[in-house]
């Protein structure tokens, strides 16, 4: 992050990022609701994005990731910082398109250069049963200096084309990146092209914020102009080669025909870097970084993509049961994750990058006001000051935006491949934090993250809490001695406020014990969105005076144990969070653990048809009944833990092929569980990949003394790996969840959000 948007957090110096790193961050694909967008790291950015149609039909205009007649899209290589590789295999306009996004220079105090390589190769497309293929699609770039200062002018097109020259260049400042030249460089030229067949054509104008975010809607409002100012004798989609305010224009559309196959190399030139005085100078330099140069970069950055992977996650090194010997589900068999020799196999290599870069491709930078409700009733809300979110993305279509319980998940990923990167992150979100302790759960930040919302999510409640989650990314980053002294002193106070919070807001009438806020009955389906397990079955009579959630109890049980040790590394006085903590873990057994049933579960009111509610334990097995081992609060030699191991291993409750169900079909006091795969069925029997990846890490360390741990954890890896894997080579997707009886991926994707620990759960490091 730029200094001045530390939010007060930390310096630079001793959150350990230096002003080099900084300046190495400053560009990226900051973007990731689009296909292919970027930005710069700032509150008065300079935004690029490339759309695309076939050049005689509009629709479907391609801007906003969508995989609606897209076959398969996202990120195969991105290292987060200075190289990505996206594919995309759209079927309803007939082309597969890869994107190659590279830096370079980007240590400069102004961003340095990047190249967008955009190449293109036919495949049939959809109609009516016959297939078809595309002979050309046009390429529109996007750019926007977005600063009271920023300006873009006009394009200089070129009346013929020549070789080694751009197709098209423009030039335009903004004060974080100086002045800069756009060009747009041709690749093989396609034999037999007709003359001006491939001439560029622009639009430019003055544009504010909100309308350059909504760039797709421009475009076709443009092409409307377009062919209204021809009196309606000209009908193509073409752009009018117009600038409506020379002197204040601060947005262009470049207009480009590319054929298949064949690419077409975008350039950003910083002026920091090169003397650009005329279109020799410019030529020049785009051509180093266009074209063959350009290709060979491109060679480079994917192999040092590939030797630091494998450095760094040794997933060749990484033993498993032979896929074909693994039979736990009959006739079911394994996808092919594991070698005979017993070896993750190739495709569980390439799977394990591709979630990598699908993680760090959905890295995402926002500034803008936010909506929070105000107090006491909540009813009305307010625009609050801006603020800066630099934060992963669960998911590009529909959840390209920061969420705070998905966020410590997200790290736990980062923290092993890009460290600096994840304390950026997590000082980011601590900068969200309020005075009083709270951080909203979700990144509505500025207008670019509302275009697919509704308005009624946007808002953010300030009694709602969500599961920290960000303190099990901190213990990783502590652990792995990636988290200086001089950044734990700056984020420890306003961690302790964060759990004074949580204490504060989040306390249950009954002693030791916790609820989640902000539980709600809408359509007849009780939700709990603040504990991030929705409509996980609770208390089915929601009382503020009885409600007692186990999972809760346990998150704030971790967080006295994990800050107190923090405190403890710097040499402050731990013994208040400590002395907080044994209490806690005394309390557990006595607030949540059913004897009846040998689990341990929520308590709260509980109705019964001609009955009055009356407050009980509430009976599910599931990933609620979990958490005292999944937050590995219990001890190796607890005999509370056989049970809860039993019912994860066992087929009938939590153990499936794709992974452990969020809730089991049976019911701990015998017989059906009436409420799984009901209703809206989305963490009732689903497997999540985030809990699943806690369950492994405390089965492993579980399994160091107890075999039936050890056995599980063998199983339930394998398990995990087979069927993502197997669902990735079917359908080209990570997904947000999985069927437990079919394994199929299911709602959202790409999702390499939290399900991307599919690779920390390869490689075993957790």
């Amino acid at each position: 992050m730029r200094e001045e948007e530390q939010q007060d957090v930390c310096s630079l110096e001793d959150a350990g990022l230096t002003k080099e790193y900084n300046a190495s961050m400053y560009w990226g694909t900051y973007r990731p609701h689009l296909f292919l967008g970027v930005k710069t790291r700032s509150a008065n950015p300079v935004v690029a994005s490339v759309m695309w149609h076939k050049t005689d039909a509009l629709n479907p205009l391609r801007h906003e990731a969508t995989s609606s007649g897209i076959k398969k899209y996202g990120w195969v290589r991105h290292d987060g910082r200075n190289f990505g590789h996206e594919v995309i295999l759209d079927e309803n306009c007939g082309v597969n398109l890869n994107f190659t996004f590279v830096k370079h220079g980007h240590d400069n105090a102004k961003g340095g250069d990047w190249a967008v390589r955009v190449s293109a190769s036919p495949r049939a497309t959809k109609a009516k049963g016959k297939g078809t293929e595309t002979t050309s699609i046009s390429l529109l770039l996007h750019v926007s200096s977005l600063s009271s200062k920023g300006r873009i002018h006009s394009p200089t097109i070129p009346a013929k084309r020549a070789a080694a020259r751009p197709l098209a260049s423009f030039t335009g400042s903004n004060p974080g990146t100086g002045s800069f030249t756009v060009a747009a460089m041709e690749g093989e030229r396609r034999e037999g092209a007709a003359a001006g067949e491939e001439k560029a054509h622009f639009f430019a104008m003055k544009a504010k914020s909100e309308h350059a975010y909504r760039a797709d809607e421009l475009v076709e409002q443009i092409y409307r102009y377009s062919m209204s100012k021809s009196g309606g004798k000209d009908s193509r989609l073409t752009l009018p080669d117009e600038n409506q305010d020379e002197d204040k224009s601060n947005s262009v559309f470049l207009q480009l025909t590319l054929v298949p196959p064949g690419y077409i190399d975008i350039v950003f030139l910083s002026h920091a870097l090169h003397k650009l005085g005329g279109e020799e100078e410019v030529a020049r330099a785009a051509a180093q970084l266009s074209g063959p140069a350009l290709s060979q970069l491109i060679a480079e950055r994917t192999a040092e993509f590939d030797k630091r992977f494998d450095t760094v996650f040794k997933l060749r090194d990484a033993t498993c049961i032979p896929s074909s010997s693994f039979n736990l589900f009959g006739k079911y068999p394994g996808s092919g994750a594991c070698t005979p020799a017993g070896k993750l196999s190739e495709g569980a290599v390439e799977l394990g990058k591709v979630a990598l870069s699908q993680l760090m491709g959905g890295l995402s930078y926002l500034h803008g006001t936010w909506v929070k409700a105000d107090p006491p009733f909540y009813n009305t809300t307010s625009q609050q000051a801006p603020a800066s979110s630099f934060t992963c993305s669960p998911c590009r279509d529909g959840f390209a935006r920061g969420f705070l319980w998905d966020e410590g998940f997200h790290q736990l990923l980062m923290t092993r491949w890009e460290p600096a990167g994840s304390r950026d992150v997590l000082l980011h979100w601590l900068g969200l934090m309020q005075p009083d302790g709270w951080i909203p759960r979700e990144n509505f930040i500025g207008p670019e993250t509302r275009r697919r919302i509704e308005a009624r999510w946007w808002t953010q409640y300030p009694e709602h809490a969500n599961p920290p989650t960000l303190l099990l990314a901190l213990q990783a980053l502590h652990e792995g001695g990636e988290a200086p002294p001089g950044f734990l002193k700056c984020v420890l106070p306003r961690l302790k406020t964060w759990l004074n919070w949580f204490k504060r807001t989040q306390q249950a009438p009954a002693l030791h014990s916790f609820k989640w806020s902000g539980r709600i009955k809408t359509e007849g389906i009780w939700h709990t969105l603040s504990s991030g397990l929705d409509d996980y079955p609770r208390a089915n009579a929601s009382s503020a005076a009885a409600d007692r959630h186990l999972d809760l109890f346990c998150w704030v049980a971790l967080m006295h144990k994990i800050l107190a040790q923090v405190s403890s590394s710097l040499g402050e006085d731990s013994s208040s969070l400590l002395s907080t903590f044994r209490t806690l873990l005394s309390h557990l057994e006595a607030v949540h653990w059913n004897n009846e049933t040998q689990s341990f579960q929520d308590r709260g009111y509980m109705a019964y048809p001609d009955q009055q509610p009356q407050e009980e334990f509430v009976q599910h097995h599931g990933y609620v009944s979990l958490f005292p081992l999944l937050l590995q609060l219990l001890n190796a030699s607890d005999p509370k833990l056989l049970p809860i191991i039993q019912v994860m291993s066992d087929r009938q409750h939590l153990f499936s092929k794709a992974g452990l169900r969020s809730l089991s079909p049976k019911s701990p006091e015998g017989g059906e569980d009436s409420m799984y795969g009901t209703q809206e069925d989305y963490w009732r029997g689903k497997v999540w990949i985030n809990l699943n990846y806690l369950a492994l890490k405390a089965l492993k360390r579980y399994g160091e003394s107890r075999e039936e741990a050890a056995q599980l954890y063998v199983q339930l890896r394998q398990a995990i790996m087979e069927n993502m894997l197997g669902q990735y080579t079917k359908k080209g997707y990570i997904f947000e969840q999985y069927d437990d009886k079919t394994g199929e991926g299911l709602k959202h994707k790409p999702f390499a959000g939290w399900s991307s620990l599919v690779l920390l759960i390869m490689a075993e490091m957790y």
